[in-house]
């Protein structure tokens, strides 16, 4: 297993465990799960940066290809994923882009 894929394990447990124990109600999942969908500009802009990333070491080859597999050729299958999956890759998102602009 990859980091994705633990920080996705991790992300979808923490939201399972919220929603049992009443932390968060499914309509809140369910909006959340809506705001985090993105477009086709964002979606070719994350593969661009995942790209990149692999490219100078930041990611490994598998998780490059974790990442690609996720995210599909358009965004709607990014937008289709479960919620564990938008949020964490949403944030590594986020993360990488923070890279870019450092760099």
């Amino acid at each position: 297993m990859n980091r994705i894929s633990a920080m996705i394990a991790t992300a979808t447990k923490g939201i399972e465990e919220k929603v049992a124990s009443g932390a968060v109600t499914k309509a809140q999942i369910e909006k959340l799960d809506r705001t985090l969908d993105m477009g086709a500009d964002e979606h070719a802009r994350f593969q661009e940066v995942k790209s990149l990333a692999v490219a100078d070491g930041t990611l490994s080859q598998e998780e490059g290809m974790t990442l690609y597999r996720l995210l599909g050729p358009t965004a709607t299958n990014f937008n289709e994923q479960p919620l564990g999956t938008k949020v964490t890759l949403t944030k590594l998102f986020q993360e990488l882009l923070g890279r870019l602009a450092r760099a």
